[in-house]
């Protein structure tokens, strides 16, 4: 598997997990301290989008390819490599 894909893969489920464990939170720990409920539920949108981006970026560039080296390059070594 070539490394790009390996960290598309890698941000797609840090992304889905995230998502679930900010929907959780919000639904077990959520106050409405907004005027309405779809202020507040948007609000928790723009915060879970807003974690969830600042979490692909950092594994997009920068842990993304040291993951990408310690978990698959390692049990798949290369042949062309000396």
């Amino acid at each position: 598997m070539e490394q790009t894909k390996f960290i598309k893969k890698l941000a797609m489920w840090v992304a889905i997990v995230a998502a679930v464990i900010i929907a959780i939170i919000g639904l077990c720990f959520g106050r409405v301290i907004e005027g309405n409920l779809f202020a507040e539920v948007a609000k928790w949108v723009v915060m879970g989008l807003v974690i969830i981006g600042i979490l692909e970026g950092f594994i997009a560039l920068g842990v993304g390819g040291i993951i990408y080296h310690f978990v698959y390059e390692r049990k798949h070594p290369r042949l062309d490599q000396d």
